[in-house]
Protein backbone atom coordinates (compact mmCIF):
# COMPACT_ATOMS: atom_id res chain seq x y z
CA UNK A 1 0.00 0.00 0.00
CA UNK A 2 2.92 2.20 0.82
CA UNK A 3 4.69 1.83 -2.25
CA UNK A 4 1.23 2.43 -4.51
CA UNK A 5 1.14 5.70 -2.25
CA UNK A 6 4.64 6.83 -3.89
CA UNK A 7 3.96 5.80 -7.24
CA UNK A 8 0.80 7.92 -6.90
CA UNK A 9 2.47 11.24 -5.45
CA UNK A 10 5.80 11.17 -8.14
CA UNK A 11 2.38 10.62 -10.98
CA UNK A 12 0.84 13.61 -9.36
CA UNK A 13 4.01 15.77 -8.69
CA UNK A 14 4.35 16.81 -12.01
CA UNK A 15 0.77 17.97 -12.17
CA UNK A 16 1.40 20.25 -8.64
CA UNK A 17 4.73 21.44 -10.69
CA UNK A 18 3.12 22.42 -13.92
CA UNK A 19 -0.13 24.30 -11.57
CA UNK A 20 2.45 26.38 -9.66
CA UNK A 21 4.08 27.12 -12.97
CA UNK A 22 0.77 28.49 -14.56
CA UNK A 23 0.21 30.60 -11.74
CA UNK A 24 3.11 32.28 -11.04
CA UNK A 25 2.78 32.92 -15.08
CA UNK A 26 -0.50 34.53 -14.18
CA UNK A 27 0.74 36.62 -11.63
CA UNK A 28 3.77 37.40 -13.28
CA UNK A 29 1.03 38.26 -16.16
CA UNK A 30 -1.04 40.23 -14.17
CA UNK A 31 1.74 42.32 -12.04
CA UNK A 32 2.76 43.20 -15.79
CA UNK A 33 -0.56 44.80 -16.90
CA UNK A 34 -1.21 46.15 -13.98
CA UNK A 35 1.81 48.08 -14.43
CA UNK A 36 1.41 49.00 -17.95
CA UNK A 37 -2.24 50.38 -17.05
CA UNK A 38 -0.37 52.59 -14.46
CA UNK A 39 2.29 53.58 -16.94
CA UNK A 40 -0.58 54.25 -19.32
CA UNK A 41 -2.32 56.24 -16.53
CA UNK A 42 0.59 58.28 -15.60
CA UNK A 43 1.20 59.24 -19.52
CA UNK A 44 -2.28 60.37 -19.69
CA UNK A 45 -2.39 62.64 -16.71
CA UNK A 46 1.58 63.97 -18.09
CA UNK A 47 -0.02 64.62 -21.97
CA UNK A 48 -3.42 66.47 -19.64
CA UNK A 49 -1.33 68.58 -17.62
CA UNK A 50 1.08 69.49 -20.74
CA UNK A 51 -1.71 70.24 -23.06
CA UNK A 52 -3.80 72.41 -19.96
CA UNK A 53 -0.52 74.41 -19.69
CA UNK A 54 -0.40 74.69 -23.18
CA UNK A 55 -3.65 75.52 -23.54
CA UNK A 56 -3.02 78.31 -20.57
CA UNK A 57 -0.07 79.73 -21.91
CA UNK A 58 -2.15 80.18 -25.51
CA UNK A 59 -4.54 82.05 -23.83
CA UNK A 60 -2.27 83.94 -22.25
CA UNK A 61 -0.64 85.27 -25.25
CA UNK A 62 -3.67 85.34 -26.82
CA UNK A 63 -5.40 87.91 -23.76
CA UNK A 64 -1.62 90.20 -23.92
CA UNK A 65 -2.14 91.44 -27.42
CA UNK A 66 -3.84 94.67 -27.90
CA UNK A 67 -5.55 96.78 -30.30
CA UNK A 68 -3.54 99.75 -31.38
CA UNK A 69 -6.25 101.92 -29.82
CA UNK A 70 -5.98 100.74 -26.41
CA UNK A 71 -2.93 102.70 -25.67
CA UNK A 72 -2.27 105.57 -23.74
CA UNK A 73 0.26 107.44 -25.36
CA UNK A 74 2.04 109.96 -22.81
CA UNK A 75 3.88 112.97 -23.05
CA UNK A 76 4.93 113.75 -19.40
CA UNK A 77 6.72 117.26 -18.30
CA UNK A 78 8.97 117.61 -15.05
CA UNK A 79 7.30 119.74 -12.23
CA UNK A 80 9.86 123.05 -12.42
CA UNK A 81 9.82 122.64 -8.53
CA UNK A 82 11.18 119.05 -9.29
CA UNK A 83 15.34 118.81 -9.43
CA UNK A 84 16.39 116.91 -12.42
CA UNK A 85 18.14 114.11 -10.01
CA UNK A 86 14.95 114.04 -8.36
CA UNK A 87 12.30 113.52 -10.97
CA UNK A 88 14.92 110.39 -12.78
CA UNK A 89 15.22 108.97 -9.03
CA UNK A 90 11.17 109.27 -8.21
CA UNK A 91 10.40 107.88 -11.74
CA UNK A 92 13.00 105.09 -11.22
CA UNK A 93 12.00 104.17 -7.70
CA UNK A 94 8.67 105.15 -7.54
CA UNK A 95 6.26 106.01 -10.71
CA UNK A 96 7.54 103.47 -13.23
CA UNK A 97 7.15 100.16 -10.95
CA UNK A 98 3.76 101.22 -9.05
CA UNK A 99 2.23 101.76 -12.83
CA UNK A 100 3.32 98.08 -13.10
CA UNK A 101 2.35 96.65 -9.72
CA UNK A 102 -1.24 98.56 -9.65
CA UNK A 103 -2.20 98.62 -13.58
CA UNK A 104 -1.58 95.62 -13.85
CA UNK A 105 -3.92 94.59 -12.15
CA UNK A 106 -6.87 96.13 -14.19
CA UNK A 107 -6.30 95.45 -17.47
CA UNK A 108 -2.29 96.68 -18.73
CA UNK A 109 -0.80 94.39 -20.74
CA UNK A 110 2.38 96.08 -21.83
CA UNK A 111 4.09 98.96 -20.22
CA UNK A 112 7.48 100.93 -22.68
CA UNK A 113 8.26 104.59 -21.01
CA UNK A 114 11.45 106.27 -21.75
CA UNK A 115 13.41 109.13 -20.90
CA UNK A 116 15.31 111.13 -23.21
CA UNK A 117 18.55 112.66 -22.22
CA UNK A 118 18.65 115.57 -19.63
CA UNK A 119 20.65 117.59 -22.02
CA UNK A 120 17.95 117.89 -24.68
CA UNK A 121 16.21 120.48 -26.81
CA UNK A 122 13.74 122.49 -24.83
CA UNK A 123 9.84 121.68 -25.32
CA UNK A 124 11.05 118.22 -25.85
CA UNK A 125 8.94 115.87 -22.61
CA UNK A 126 10.90 114.80 -20.12
CA UNK A 127 9.28 111.33 -20.14
CA UNK A 128 7.44 109.62 -22.80
CA UNK A 129 5.37 106.26 -22.70
CA UNK A 130 3.40 103.75 -24.29
CA UNK A 131 0.89 102.42 -21.63
CA UNK A 132 -0.94 99.50 -23.73
CA UNK A 133 -4.31 98.07 -21.74
CA UNK A 134 -6.74 95.16 -22.87
CA UNK A 135 -9.18 97.50 -23.61
CA UNK A 136 -9.74 101.61 -23.99
CA UNK A 137 -12.76 100.66 -21.65
CA UNK A 138 -10.44 98.88 -19.05
CA UNK A 139 -8.07 101.87 -18.76
CA UNK A 140 -11.29 104.07 -18.11
CA UNK A 141 -12.46 101.76 -15.42
CA UNK A 142 -9.80 102.31 -13.85
CA UNK A 143 -11.29 105.70 -12.60
CA UNK A 144 -13.69 103.78 -11.11
CA UNK A 145 -11.25 102.02 -8.69
CA UNK A 146 -10.26 103.72 -5.56
CA UNK A 147 -6.09 102.37 -6.17
CA UNK A 148 -6.57 103.82 -9.84
CA UNK A 149 -7.92 106.71 -8.90
CA UNK A 150 -4.59 106.92 -6.50
CA UNK A 151 -2.49 106.31 -9.12
CA UNK A 152 -4.09 108.72 -11.39
CA UNK A 153 -3.06 111.40 -8.91
CA UNK A 154 0.54 110.50 -8.43
CA UNK A 155 0.82 111.88 -11.56
CA UNK A 156 0.97 115.45 -9.96
CA UNK A 157 3.89 114.65 -7.57
CA UNK A 158 6.57 114.50 -10.61
CA UNK A 159 4.74 115.94 -13.74
CA UNK A 160 3.30 119.21 -14.82
CA UNK A 161 -0.64 118.55 -15.78
CA UNK A 162 -0.96 121.68 -16.66
CA UNK A 163 1.53 121.35 -19.85
CA UNK A 164 1.75 116.81 -19.99
CA UNK A 165 -0.57 115.08 -22.13
CA UNK A 166 -1.55 111.72 -22.82
CA UNK A 167 -4.22 109.90 -25.17
CA UNK A 168 -5.29 107.06 -27.87
CA UNK A 169 -4.33 107.34 -30.90
CA UNK A 170 -6.25 107.12 -34.17
CA UNK A 171 -6.03 106.05 -37.44
CA UNK A 172 -3.49 108.01 -39.67
CA UNK A 173 -5.14 110.59 -41.69
CA UNK A 174 -4.17 112.11 -44.76
CA UNK A 175 -2.67 114.81 -43.12
CA UNK A 176 -0.95 115.18 -39.58
CA UNK A 177 -2.39 116.81 -36.64
CA UNK A 178 -0.30 118.38 -34.21
CA UNK A 179 -0.05 116.45 -30.56
CA UNK A 180 -2.28 113.99 -32.07
CA UNK A 181 -1.22 110.29 -31.77
CA UNK A 182 -1.49 108.28 -34.22
CA UNK A 183 -1.21 103.96 -35.04
CA UNK A 184 -0.12 102.82 -38.62
CA UNK A 185 -1.46 99.07 -38.39
CA UNK A 186 -4.76 97.86 -37.22
CA UNK A 187 -3.49 94.82 -35.83
CA UNK A 188 -3.40 93.74 -31.71
CA UNK A 189 0.21 93.64 -31.06
CA UNK A 190 1.94 92.18 -27.80
CA UNK A 191 4.03 94.76 -27.22
CA UNK A 192 5.63 92.96 -24.44
CA UNK A 193 7.22 90.73 -26.40
CA UNK A 194 9.30 90.69 -29.48
CA UNK A 195 11.65 94.28 -30.11
CA UNK A 196 10.50 97.62 -29.86
CA UNK A 197 12.50 100.63 -30.49
CA UNK A 198 11.58 104.59 -30.18
CA UNK A 199 12.80 107.95 -32.17
CA UNK A 200 12.94 111.41 -31.03
CA UNK A 201 13.77 114.24 -32.73
CA UNK A 202 13.40 118.08 -33.55
CA UNK A 203 12.48 120.00 -36.07
CA UNK A 204 15.12 121.52 -37.84
CA UNK A 205 15.69 124.86 -37.95
CA UNK A 206 15.59 125.56 -41.68
CA UNK A 207 12.15 124.37 -42.57
CA UNK A 208 8.63 125.76 -41.30
CA UNK A 209 6.39 123.53 -38.81
CA UNK A 210 4.00 122.58 -42.08
CA UNK A 211 7.04 121.76 -43.78
CA UNK A 212 8.01 119.46 -41.01
CA UNK A 213 4.86 117.66 -40.65
CA UNK A 214 4.27 117.26 -44.46
CA UNK A 215 7.81 115.35 -44.54
CA UNK A 216 7.12 112.98 -41.83
CA UNK A 217 3.77 112.29 -43.38
CA UNK A 218 5.12 111.32 -46.43
CA UNK A 219 7.40 108.72 -44.33
CA UNK A 220 4.57 107.38 -41.95
CA UNK A 221 2.61 106.83 -45.51
CA UNK A 222 5.89 104.92 -47.06
CA UNK A 223 6.21 102.99 -43.78
CA UNK A 224 2.35 101.85 -43.68
CA UNK A 225 2.08 101.07 -47.70
CA UNK A 226 5.22 99.06 -48.12
CA UNK A 227 5.01 97.84 -44.74
CA UNK A 228 8.00 95.56 -44.20
CA UNK A 229 7.80 92.12 -43.01
CA UNK A 230 7.90 91.42 -39.36
CA UNK A 231 6.96 95.07 -38.46
CA UNK A 232 3.91 94.77 -36.02
CA UNK A 233 3.15 97.97 -35.14
CA UNK A 234 4.04 101.80 -34.82
CA UNK A 235 2.37 104.61 -33.24
CA UNK A 236 3.38 108.37 -33.84
CA UNK A 237 3.03 111.86 -32.45
CA UNK A 238 4.00 114.79 -33.85
CA UNK A 239 4.19 118.65 -32.63
CA UNK A 240 5.15 121.54 -34.33
CA UNK A 241 8.72 121.49 -32.63
CA UNK A 242 9.56 117.64 -32.11
CA UNK A 243 8.49 113.82 -33.18
CA UNK A 244 8.30 110.73 -31.30
CA UNK A 245 7.73 107.72 -33.34
CA UNK A 246 7.66 103.98 -31.57
CA UNK A 247 8.12 100.25 -33.66
CA UNK A 248 7.30 96.96 -32.68
CA UNK A 249 8.81 93.82 -34.57
CA UNK A 250 8.87 90.27 -34.17
CA UNK A 251 12.57 90.61 -33.43
CA UNK A 252 15.68 92.46 -33.71
CA UNK A 253 16.57 90.77 -36.86
CA UNK A 254 13.58 91.56 -38.50
CA UNK A 255 14.15 95.62 -37.34
CA UNK A 256 16.95 96.01 -39.95
CA UNK A 257 14.29 95.90 -42.65
CA UNK A 258 12.99 99.29 -41.26
CA UNK A 259 14.02 102.52 -42.30
CA UNK A 260 13.64 104.58 -38.48
CA UNK A 261 16.83 106.05 -38.97
CA UNK A 262 16.13 107.63 -41.93
CA UNK A 263 13.59 109.80 -39.32
CA UNK A 264 17.60 111.47 -38.55
CA UNK A 265 16.89 113.10 -42.05
CA UNK A 266 14.14 115.16 -41.55
CA UNK A 267 14.84 115.83 -37.97
CA UNK A 268 17.91 116.25 -35.76
CA UNK A 269 18.12 113.29 -33.40
CA UNK A 270 17.17 113.79 -29.65
CA UNK A 271 17.36 109.81 -29.25
CA UNK A 272 16.96 106.56 -30.91
CA UNK A 273 16.86 103.72 -28.67
CA UNK A 274 16.12 99.92 -28.43
CA UNK A 275 13.28 99.17 -25.55
CA UNK A 276 15.86 97.34 -23.02
CA UNK A 277 13.98 94.39 -21.44
CA UNK A 278 13.60 94.98 -17.71
CA UNK A 279 11.91 92.90 -15.19
CA UNK A 280 9.62 94.51 -12.60
CA UNK A 281 8.67 92.95 -9.72
CA UNK A 282 5.06 93.15 -9.79
CA UNK A 283 4.20 92.17 -5.54
CA UNK A 284 3.17 95.64 -4.08
CA UNK A 285 4.37 94.02 -0.96
CA UNK A 286 7.59 93.23 -1.80
CA UNK A 287 11.18 94.81 -0.51
CA UNK A 288 11.97 96.21 -4.13
CA UNK A 289 14.08 99.58 -5.05
CA UNK A 290 12.87 99.98 -8.52
CA UNK A 291 14.74 100.43 -11.11
CA UNK A 292 17.93 103.10 -12.21
CA UNK A 293 16.41 106.02 -14.42
CA UNK A 294 19.82 108.23 -16.04
CA UNK A 295 17.92 109.70 -19.04
CA UNK A 296 18.62 108.50 -22.47
CA UNK A 297 17.08 105.16 -21.76
CA UNK A 298 13.55 103.52 -23.30
CA UNK A 299 12.69 100.66 -21.58
CA UNK A 300 10.15 97.51 -21.92
CA UNK A 301 8.97 96.64 -18.77
CA UNK A 302 8.42 93.19 -18.17
CA UNK A 303 5.90 91.36 -15.60
CA UNK A 304 3.61 88.74 -15.63
CA UNK A 305 -0.11 89.35 -16.41
CA UNK A 306 -2.85 89.58 -13.30
CA UNK A 307 -4.64 85.79 -12.90
CA UNK A 308 -8.14 86.83 -13.91
CA UNK A 309 -9.37 83.22 -13.92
Amino acid sequence: MVHRSKKSAARNAPTKTAAKKGAAKRMSAAGTGAKKSAAKKTAAKSTSATAQKSTAAKKSAASSASPPDAVRVWRGYRLSSLAVPDFLTALGSIFMPVTVQLQRLYGLTAYLPAVPPTEKAAGVPDEIALVFYETQQAYTDTSLIVAGRAYSRLHSTVFDLSISKSGFPVPLPNRLAFDTPYFLFTDAVDWQTGFSQVFVGTRKNNISSAQFAAALFTFLNQVRENRPKGLEGAIVCVSANWVIYWEHWTSEAASLKGHISDLAKLADLVMLKPSASVQIEPSLTAHYPGITVKGGQSFNLRFPLADKS
